[in-house]
């Protein structure tokens, strides 16, 4: 009994050794690469990424791990990760250029006419035809720069348990420790509260003039004054807009005389 025992673990154990997983560095070879990124994926773990644009990518796998490689411009090519390549952790990937052949257009008979010839051409409805359309708004160049300086290759984050699986990106490390990213946050930020500002003044611009009687030079100066006080953004936020309208005729009036305060101040200065 114990011999049977003994040699199940010596089966087990090699098999437990080959299961770990182990980031792959690699390297795809094609003709006219030009910066085009390759989808990675791992079919045995579920796991995928992309190539950079100088071909070069990581990936975690295992020995027997299939990895899948596609692109438009390049034929589809599965790659099995041998025991040689999980040694030394690096595999190069030739791909070749594929002819993708699109479906004949066929076009209705033209008159010539090209006011008639519009009004007669059939058009299809995405809306009508069910066609799947994202909702999510493109990100900003500066939440674009945010979301670079926080992942790594493919769009990886940084985890507690990123070192466990020998995956961890060093981008969101640096960017961290050099204060790019603390940069960047302040930056969006920042550019959040300018969008606020700008949607708020074109949304009670008519107001501002006709009812808090302020002029269009002041109207930018008197929205950045009432976004400092302390209970603007609840205001905002709240559904009865009526509140944040009976705040910017009070805080009118007090602007109002602090910038005839500071005419008055100025006025005096310049006669001494």
């Amino acid at each position: 009994m114990r011999n049977q025992i003994f040699f199940a673990c010596i089966l087990i154990i090699p098999a437990i050794g080959f299961s770990q997983s182990k980031v792959i560095q690699g390297k795809i070879v094609a003709d006219s690469l030009d910066g085009s990124l390759i989808n990675i994926v791992n079919i045995s773990s579920g796991r995928g990424t992309t190539s950079d644009k100088f071909g070069e990518f990581t990936i975690a796998a295992s020995i027997n791990d299939t990895i899948l490689f596609s692109s438009i411009q390049y034929k589809k090519k599965e790659v099995i990760i041998n025991p040689s390549v999980y040694k030394n952790a690096f595999l190069v990937v030739n791909l070749e250029e594929g002819i993708n052949e699109l479906d004949e257009v066929k076009l209705p008979n033209l008159s010539g006419n090209l006011a008639a010839d519009i009004k007669s051409m059939p058009i299809n409805d995405k809306y009508a035809l069910n066609a799947p359309m994202s909702l999510k708004m493109p990100l900003r160049q500066e939440e674009k720069l945010l979301y670079t300086a926080t992942t790594g290759p493919g769009g990886t984050r940084l985890k507690w348990y990123s070192a466990l699986f020998g995956s961890v990106p060093l981008d969101p490390i640096i960017n961290g420790l050099s204060g790019r990213t603390k940069m960047l946050k302040h930056l969006n930020e920042r550019v959040l509260d300018q969008n606020i500002l700008e949607t708020e003044l074109d949304l009670r611009k008519s107001f501002l003039l006709e009812r808090c009687h302020l002029t269009e030079e002041q109207l930018y100066l008197f929205i950045n004054y009432c976004f400092a006080q302390s209970e603007f953004k609840e205001l905002r936020d709240d559904p009865d807009k009526l509140q944040l309208l009976e705040f910017y005729k009070r805080e009118s009036v007090k602007f109002l005389k602090l910038l005839a305060q500071q005419r008055t101040k100025t006025q005096i200065d310049s006669v001494h």
